[in-house]
């Protein structure tokens, strides 16, 4: 665990558990696990395996916890200014107009025109015109960021849903109306809240490994444990876990039952007539007791729920002045408090007094006990609703005094109190404490959540003479009350120090008995300066013998719980050991579990019986009726439960199978194979979906520009695809002649230009096609709902409001709609006149509308500022032209413009390429002697390609450079891929690719030969001596043991290069593929928890929502490993993590302080250092393409 990874760290141990047995938390044991699995070094896991674990209270952890998910999260990337940017941008949206909200079902959702305020608002689109179905990642994560924006302003209110509060957001219960501090809601929409509100934006968590305690023991190979209560679980042990419980029995028991033993098992019968059993020693003839079984009184079931707690405050009155502790178990904090003020003085009074009442009135008329009285009614209403003056009255009625400490009140109240005649011979010592509990209630500790930091002190003094303690399940399973109470350490040694001193040779092998006739037997000047330790000790002997002597500790349970195992936990507080102990529950009909199962036929028989209201039913049949109930619900709990687990396998199946994944990258010496198989099936799917599209080519190559761009090696370069293509358009000729050369790269850059405007073209008439369409339905579909409107207005016999009228038509044709009074009257008069005028104006705002967006999406697609929309809409009124035909004359305007700009007389491409050329054959030997390499030209090609632009810094107002992009190649060299074979082209880029990897190694092993240099062999880490070992020979190495690198003989260099960089590249594979199994684990994570909680809606469309889970998760889980392989090849080439490199020894260590070798060998010889082997300058070889367009 953690504390002991934190010891290791201290005392320099290795992190792993590498010792035979572990104790621990099982919750820490599974939070080890997960960040186990989201370590990124083998050496940072602490686990070893799951071999065999041993639980303790087993149920609980097994059954109880079973469910509860162990979860490492935390916060999200930040994008704070993005829920500000939102909430002030929705803040200035109307309500119908621009949002429609739906009450009912807390939807809201924009409308056309709100949604063209808000592509305004952040100047850019929110989908594309062309695919508004196809949101790219950057307009989803946008679109989320707008959804719970818009959620948050008109769904949410302050003072409603949720309170500011000291800077922070605090959700209201909308079923309590409590303050809830701590809770969030999730996806984003308590950030978007806070924005809203402009306090500070929190960020929001996310999930980074769960696994629910259950399947983390499940793990592994054996399991055991112990506990007191697992029998009445046998069933899904057995079924869930394969586990069989077997019943061992209690340590007397299992003494009594031994031949040779001296203890006998008796059976008695009490003052009260109730069994109990008892240990005696068999050869004692008077039979008395040594040790105790439990006495489990039977169960007592009340009408109200008034009468119960009645009844267990009378129970704990009558057993507190004995000076029996007290234990009382409640189901809840609000119980237990409320159980708690029935104990102060004023209650005890009135309870009291209410029970001499009742008493005295059975009496006068010699009336039967237990029979309903209707005289008796309103003395049975809740305490804190009886007056005192009432009961005055009730007493002067029956003829008995109303102070309960008048000395005939308490000769009645031993009677009722201290049924028995043993209990009734103490009564001189229970009277001053009776009269005590009047006057001043009873002490007592209540045990519960908001008292968690005390629980250790108050059940240390839960055993003590008298003690009464109220607790809820805190005080069950795990507790140890000892009766007497705790005795503190520092007294036990004073003790037996005392003892030592006497001349007692091993006081610390006593039994505390023994200790106390010792002492006893010691004058009290020998207790020396330990007299006060010794004097506590005599007397929490004394209290514990006096409590063993008045029946030890008594436990109340207020109510049954829905497990038995809970409620023998309960009872299994007293009676430990062998002490003296008892139990009751107290029960009422209006208690959850009686009242689903059974309660209203008992409620029947007592009604029948006229059963008074403080009478109980005690009887063979309530105990039967609620072990039956509880037995049903632990049946529908376990069936629950595994129902869930069903669930719970399908994730944890997949777990299993990415953390195996895991481990495998983890110990896998050469991931190269792996990595190349993820290359080739991206690559080959990639492939296979450009070559269905009409556009499939350029969107490949800029596929493959975004995953492998122009790499570099100092004076080395290596092309992308796209540039590839491009070199094969300089013929050889032009690479030995300087104005050739020119021309060829004037001819490429022209093309270029022109793919590119031809494609820009194209494009925009798709769009204006696509907007057009999108429109004619749009005008259709509302033309249909005016109609319908304006029939209904036609037939109407009284005429709406005006603003209603507007309202409707505004919310129906979605556009701002304002009547004129001509325009009203007409409308009053006949509802179809205005109809023509409102198409006019939809269709009138329905072409503003495309043409923003069309305008809007060009001018970021083009990169050019393009004409306002407002001065198009007038050319299209003068010239009579539709807004298509202008933003076509408007983009070949733009486009011409550019076109002069780059390439006219004075254009900026041909006198940037004669600098360029000019300043390259300054420094490199004439072009006919040496023609122009591969990594020239790809330079040559990048400075063409990018431009300078002069433009307006609004922080500093002064005009500044920037760098922009004025070519793109990418539509040229679409024009030279024929993607119809699409087999051909994918073994090209495959072998591209491959030749990318087997550049970046060289270089990656130059650079690491470059830093490792001048040290010899012996001091490098075992991994990479086993590596030179394979690629050198062994033979070879070790001749070489103590050779710097750096002078290894020149044959041995380029092997020696090559495995230096296969092993970094291996690193920078292993941390690419833990870096993207662990983000896609992550959102991974996220979306089965969305599906988990929506899966439930299936049963609503009469399918099985486990069946529809499992399919979306095998879905989901295929999405996984896509992500995943994405996430890899997408960053295959520019991945390159800090710290990635072969580890070397400091500077001045010897091969002692260095890192282990694997074995010793001779040294040899070293030779003069030479020069690392380094590839071909041109970046590549020349090879036939295969695959070419004609021209």
């Amino acid at each position: 665990p953690e504390a002991l990874n934190l010891a290791f760290a201290l005392t320099g141990f290795a992190g792993r558990l590498v010792i035979g047995s572990w104790y621990g938390t099982n919750s820490e044991f599974g939070f080890d696990y997960l960040r186990d699995n989201m370590a990124m070094r083998w050496e940072d896991r602490v686990q070893r395996g799951h071999h065999y674990a041993i639980i303790d209270e087993v149920d609980n952890v097994l059954i109880d916890e079973a469910r509860t998910p162990l979860i490492i999260s935390g916060p999200a990337q930040e994008a704070a200014e993005w829920y500000v940017r939102m909430a002030q941008i929705v803040r200035r949206l109307k309500p119908g107009e621009d949002v429609e909200i739906n009450e009912r079902d807390r939807t809201v959702t924009l409308t056309e025109i709100g949604e063209a305020k808000v592509e305004d608002a952040l100047g850019m689109p929110l989908r594309d015109p062309e695919r508004p179905e196809d949101l790219t990642p950057e307009q989803e994560q946008i679109w989320g960021y707008l959804e719970q924006a818009l959620r948050a302003q008109f769904l949410f209110k302050k003072n409603k849903d949720y309170i500011v509060q000291g800077g922070k957001v605090i959700i209201v219960d909308e079923f309590t109306g409590r303050l809830m501090p701590g809770r969030r809601w999730s996806d984003g929409l308590h950030q978007a809240v806070e924005a809203k509100e402009g306090v500070r934006v929190q960020p929001e968590n996310i999930t980074y490994a769960t696994i629910t305690i259950q399947n983390y023991f499940r793990m592994y190979e054996k399991l055991a444990g112990m506990t007191g209560t697992a029998a009445t679980e046998a069933e899904e042990f057995h079924k869930i876990y394969n586990l069989d419980v077997m019943v061992i029995p209690t340590n007397l028991e299992y003494l009594a039952a031994r031949p040779d033993t001296d203890l006998i098992a008796l059976e008695a019968t009490d003052e009260e007539g109730y069994r109990y059993t008892y240990y005696a020693d068999k050869n004692d003839p008077e039979k008395k007791p040594l040790y105790w079984k439990r006495k489990d009184y039977p169960d007592v079931i009340y009408r109200t729920e008034e009468a119960k707690f009645r009844a267990i405050a009378w129970e704990i009155l009558r057993f507190h002045v004995q000076g029996r502790p007290i234990l009382v178990g409640t189901t809840s904090v609000e119980k237990s408090e409320r159980l708690s003020r029935r104990l102060n003085a004023e209650n005890l009074r009135r309870l009291a007094l209410i029970m001499l009442l009742r008493d005295a009135f059975l009496r006068q008329g010699d009336r039967e006990e237990g029979r309903q009285y209707p005289e008796l009614e309103p003395l049975y209403r809740p305490l804190d609703k009886l007056s005192m003056g009432e009961l005055r009255n009730y007493a002067r009625q029956w003829g008995i005094s109303a102070n309960p400490e008048k000395e005939d009140n308490l000769e009645r109240l031993r009677d009722l109190l201290l049924p028995t005649p043993t209990e009734q011979s103490r009564w001189e010592e229970v009277k001053p404490r009776l009269i005590q509990a009047l006057r001043a209630g009873i002490s007592h500790h209540v045990l519960n959540a908001r008292k968690h930091a005390e629980e250790s002190q108050i059940i240390a003094g839960a055993g003590a003479f008298g003690a009464v303690t109220i607790a809820t399940n805190m005080a069950g399973r795990g507790v140890d009350i000892k009766l007497g109470g705790e005795l503190a350490e520092e007294v036990l040694t004073a003790v037996n120090r005392v003892l030592k001193r006497a001349g007692y040779a091993d006081p610390y092998d006593m039994r505390l008995e023994e200790r106390y006739q010792a002492l006893k037997e010691l004058a009290s000047e020998q207790y020396g300066i330990y007299e006060a330790e010794v004097r506590h000790f005599l007397q929490y002997m004394d209290d514990m013998r006096r409590v063993r002597e008045v029946g030890g500790l008594h436990v109340i349970g207020s109510e049954r719980h829905e497990s038995r195992r809970i409620d023998n936990q309960l009872r299994g507080r007293a009676a430990r050991q062998g002490d003296p102990g008892s139990s009751r529950f107290f029960l009422s009909l209006e208690d959850e579990l009686v009242r689903l199962f059974g309660g209203q036929t008992l409620e029947n028989v007592m009604a029948r019986l006229q059963v008074d209201e403080l009478t109980p039913l005690e009887h063979g049949l309530v105990n039967r009726l609620i072990e039956q109930a509880q037995t049903r619900v632990e049946g529908a709990n376990f069936d629950m439960r595994k129902h869930l687990l069903e669930y719970d396998d399908v994730l944890n199946q997949q777990r299993a199978k990415i953390y195996a994944q895991r481990d495998r990258v983890f110990l896998k010496d050469d991931l190269t194979e792996d990595v190349n198989a993820l290359l080739e099936e991206e690559i080959r799917q990639r492939v296979a979906e450009v070559v269905a599209e009409p556009e499939g080519a350029w969107r490949l190559l800029a596929y493959l520009e975004q995953i492998q761009p122009t790499l570099s090696a100092g004076p080395r370069l290596y092309p992308s695809y796209t540039m590839y293509l491009l070199l094969e358009e300089i013929p050889p000729e032009a690479r030995q002649d300087e104005a050739r050369l020119r021309q060829a790269l004037l001819d490429v850059a022209r093309r270029a230009m022109e793919a590119e405007h031809g494609h820009l073209r194209t494009w925009t008439e798709n769009l204006i096609a696509t907007l057009d369409e999108h429109l004619d339905n749009l005008l259709r579909e509302r033309e249909e709902a005016l109609d319908t409107f304006l029939e209904g207005l036609s037939l109407s016999e009284s005429f709406p409001r005006r603003e209603e009228v507007q309202q409707e038509l505004q919310s129906i044709l979605q556009i701002p709609v304002a009547l004129k009074p001509a325009e009203w009257q007409a409308l009053q008069e006949d509802p179809w006149s205005i109809k023509e005028d409102l198409l006019a104006e939809l269709e009138a705002y329905g072409v503003e509308r495309n043409l923003k967006r069309a305008l809007t999406t060009l001018q970021r697609i083009s990169g050019t500022e393009l004409a306002p929309a407002g001065t198009l809409l007038r050319r299209m009124e003068e010239e009579d032209l539709t807004w298509g035909e202008v933003v076509l004359q408007t983009l070949d305007t733009v486009l011409a413009r550019r076109a002069e700009r780059l390439f006219g007389p004075a254009g900026s491409i041909p006198a940037d390429l004669d600098l360029e050329l000019k300043h390259l054959l300054r420094e490199r030997p004439p072009l006919s002697a040496t023609p122009a390499t591969d990594a020239e030209i790809l330079v040559l090609l990048g400075r063409l390609q990018e431009g300078r632009q002069t433009t307006f810094d609004r922080k500093t107002h002064r005009a500044i450079k920037v760098a922009t992009t004025r070519l793109r190649y990418l539509y040229l060299a679409a024009t030279l891929l024929d993607v119809q074979d699409a087999e051909a082209v994918a073994e090209e880029v495959l072998e591209h690719l491959q030749e990318a990897q087997t550049f970046r190694q060289e270089a990656l092993g130059a650079e690491e030969w470059a830093r490792l240099k001048e040290v010899p062999s012996r001091l490098l880490p075992p991994k990479t001596q086993r590596g030179l070992r394979q690629a050198l020979g062994d033979d070879t190495l070790q001749a070489h043991w103590d050779t710097p690198l750096g002078v290894f003989p020149e044959p041995l260099h380029q092997p020696l290069v090559q495995e230096l960089g296969r092993q970094v590249l291996t690193e920078i594979y292993r941390a690419l593929l833990l870096h993207s199994i662990t983000n896609a684990w992550v959102e991974f994570l996220t979306r089965m928890e969305a599906l988990r909680v929506s899966i439930g809606l299936e049963a609503y469309a009469q399918r099985d929502p486990l069946v529809q889970y499992k399919a979306k998760a095998f879905e989901e889980y295929e999405r996984l490993i896509r992500e995943i392989r994405a996430g890899v090849v997408n960053h295959l080439f520019t991945y390159r993590p800090a710290g990635v490199q072969i580890q070397a020894p400091g500077r001045g260590e010897t091969a002692s302080e260095a890192t282990q070798t694997e074995e010793p060998a001779p040294a040899s010889e070293g030779s003069s250092a030479p020069a690392p082997t380094t590839a071909s300058s041109g970046g590549k070889k020349k090879r036939r393409r295969r695959r070419r367009k004609k021209k």
